[in-house]
């Protein structure tokens, strides 16, 4: 038990050190106390690894010790709004926020990859598991829209996510994606440009659907 306690007197000595170290040089704090406070914590610290010796403490142990008590007084600090843990904190969260946006945004595009796909396959029965009845009546119908006919070919196109958000207040989450590209005629073979925005909601059971096809307007 008072092995524990020196480990942790130990690490307490070097996170105040450490810390008014840190005051003292971004001059945060009078300097007197600062470093009165500094120099009384670093002498304890060396007064405290010279009993631990003598306990023949292993120098792994107080390093797995004190990588603990760290990680857990960061992680305080971090949601506590201590700085600049909480900086670093917020920078992490945003970092993960981006991975989780690029992932979805990856997905509603696979999406729409697989609605062309199937569109240039003929594939009536695969589009209609991904498109709601009226995406699916556009794609197919050639009365419908002025979408290019059944059998063509959508070919050399780009997706381009021009905007993302909620559907409130069912919270489904939605992307409109900008397919550009070409058409190409089943008959004659040529192509004629082919720009549309596909808007892709996820449904509340996860799945991915398309539920619009517009020409685009503008640049």
């Amino acid at each position: 038990m008072k092995k524990a306690f020196l480990i942790l007197l130990v690490i307490v000595c070097l996170a105040v050190a450490v810390w008014n170290g840190y005051l003292l040089f971004t001059n945060q704090t009078d300097p007197l106390t600062g470093w009165i406070i500094l120099g009384v914590s670093i002498g304890v610290l060396f007064w405290n690894i010279s009993v631990l010796r003598s306990y023949r403490v292993r120098v792994g142990t107080v390093v797995a010790v004190f990588l603990v008590v760290a990680l857990i007084a960061m992680t305080v600090s971090a949601f506590a709004g201590i700085e600049p843990f909480a900086g670093i904190k917020d920078s992490v969260m945003s970092r993960i926020g981006d991975i989780f946006v690029r992932s979805e945004d990856a997905a509603a595009q696979r999406v729409v990859r697989a609605t062309i796909d199937a569109f240039n396959k003929g594939r009536g029965d695969r589009l209609a598991d991904l498109t709601t009845p009226e995406v699916y009546n556009i794609l197919t119908d050639v009365w419908v829209g002025d979408h290019p006919f059944w059998g063509c070919q959508i070919v050399e196109y780009t997706l381009t996510t021009l905007r993302t958000g909620t559907v409130v207040p069912s919270g489904e989450d939605w992307y409109e994606i900008r397919v550009r590209g070409g058409v190409r005629d089943p008959f004659f073979g040529f192509v004629e440009p082919y720009d549309y925005v596909y808007t892709v909601v996820r449904m509340f059971d996860g799945d991915w659907v398309v539920t619009g096809i517009v020409p685009m307007t503008g640049n």
